[in-house]
């Protein structure tokens, strides 16, 4: 990330990572609450906000929050980038 990209990038990260480390959310990618949310950078277990919809192929919603999700470091770098995790689809009417 370069110059305005990596500097939006680390604010988006610091105003979603209170929440999620408040509520002790579990990683976005393998399920598991056991993120080590102040650890080292490139730790297995520490924290890492990971894009639910890759920026390579959706780079319009790469500072959109409902994008992000937490996740261990391990979990985010094993993560293909075409890998789209399965949703629910779409609902018959709003819920």
């Amino acid at each position: 990330m370069a110059g305005g990209r990596g500097h939006k990038h680390r604010e988006l990260r610091a105003a979603l990572k209170p929440d999620w480390q408040a509520r002790n959310a579990p990683c976005g990618i393998c399920g598991q609450a056991t993120i080590d949310w102040d650890g080292e950078k490139n730790e297995p277990d520490s924290f890492e906000m990971d894009h639910i919809k890759a920026k390579k192929t959706h780079p319009h919603l790469e500072f959109e929050p409902t994008n992000q999700q937490p996740s261990h470091h391990h979990c985010n770098r094993s993560k293909n980038a075409s890998m789209q995790l399965a949703g629910i689809g779409v609902t018959s009417e709003e819920w």
